[in-house]
């Protein structure tokens, strides 16, 4: 196996993660369980410490869906025949995944309920209206609905996982940063500045012939649609 460079090392990465995804029923559960949590905690009074302990639970649980895929895909891959020595590795796998799994019910369980359980207050409360919190709340879904996207239409358009693909991660966030910056600082030079170099990222995909003029129209569209979105809409 030839050695790669940084950006082939995050290409395979990204290579596995979007192949368990489309191999794993759990893995499918799994992104969409997150996608919907990170969207219903923008409507939570999160302070930092809270949010923390929900991305890692969020973490925690794909990551061991991960390792688990990896270790029955190996088992697989050795062992041909019935053999309980692989049964018990399996199961033990598994038990990982249920236990990882156990331990993000209790954080939803700690961090929701209470807030969940008022609705009428639910409805009247808005989310911690800070710019640093919204700003990263945007990110993690540009990266979210991107990963999406890249499992979607990756094959099908071309192009590998990280380099590639339906929509251009790159332009996707570069465009939803400059629109953040926008809203927030309400000044044309900043702004014009701000579009300007979120362009020239664009530019660079296409020039490169990473990606296609489409797919980096298509992440600028993005990636301003989630920033209007979190910071006009909910925030």
């Amino acid at each position: 196996m030839k050695k790669g460079g940084f950006i082939s090392s995050f290409n395979y990465a990204v290579q596995g993660i979007i192949s368990a995804l489309k191999t794993e029923k759990n893995m499918k559960f799994h992104y969409l369980a997150a996608l919907a949590v990170v969207i219903l905690s923008l409507f939570m009074d999160f302070n930092r410490l809270e949010f923390l302990l929900m991305i890692f639970a969020i973490t925690f649980v794909v990551a061991s869906e991960m390792f688990n895929t990896a270790v029955e895909r190996t088992v697989d891959l050795i062992v041909q025949d019935y053999n309980p020595i692989a049964k018990y590795i399996k199961d033990v796998s598994a038990g990982a995944v249920l236990i990882s799994s156990i331990n993000a019910l209790l954080v939803a369980y700690l961090l929701f309920f209470d807030r969940i359980s008022n609705l009428g207050d639910l409805m009247l409360t808005k989310i911690q209206n800070s710019d640093p919190h919204l700003s990263f709340i945007a990110i993690i879904l540009i990266l979210i609905l991107t990963l999406g996207g890249k499992y979607l239409r990756a094959r099908k358009n071309g192009g590998t996982y990280f380099q590639g693909g339906a929509i251009s991660g790159h332009s996707s966030l570069a465009f939803c940063v400059a629109t953040i910056i926008s809203l927030v600082s309400e000044k044309s030079l900043i702004t014009l500045a701000a579009y300007g170099l979120a362009f020239l990222v664009a530019e660079s995909r296409v020039e490169t012939g990473v990606h296609k003029l489409s797919e980096a129209i298509s992440g600028a569209f993005l990636g301003i649609a989630v920033a209007i979105f979190i910071f006009k809409v909910v925030g």
